[in-house]
């Protein structure tokens, strides 16, 4: 699929690939983050999806930058969020929520 903004990409290979044990991969199509072989975020439509608690997930959505994950099917994922900003520089300021997406993902995964 190439149904996502190459900047968002770019920006992303920036951040999060310098975090220790980040790899770059594919998920569902599309240009995604991996800890230990298992996917925390990627890059996707208007945006970039990570993955977080259920819990988290409700206390994060504003409606605004920050909404509910919802692939074309309709169907909410309930662990996911998804971050859309206009500018790619702007997702430096949601850099504690990959870093907490990265710990969520090792502890259920180990």
């Amino acid at each position: 699929m190439d149904d996502y903004k190459l900047q968002h990409k770019a920006k992303m290979d920036e951040m999060l690939l310098v975090m220790p044990g980040v790899k770059a991969g594919k998920a569902f199509g599309y240009p995604a983050y991996k800890i230990n072989g298992k996917v925390f975020a990627f890059v996707g439509g208007r945006g970039v999806a990570i993955k977080l608690p259920a819990q988290r997930v409700n206390e994060l959505i504003d409606g605004k930058h920050i909404k509910p994950f919802e692939p074309a099917d309709g169907y909410i994922w309930k662990e996911w969020i998804s971050i859309q900003r206009d500018d790619p520089a702007e997702y430096e300021q949601d850099e504690a929520l990959f870093e907490e997406s990265v710990t969520y993902v090792l502890e259920i995964t180990s």
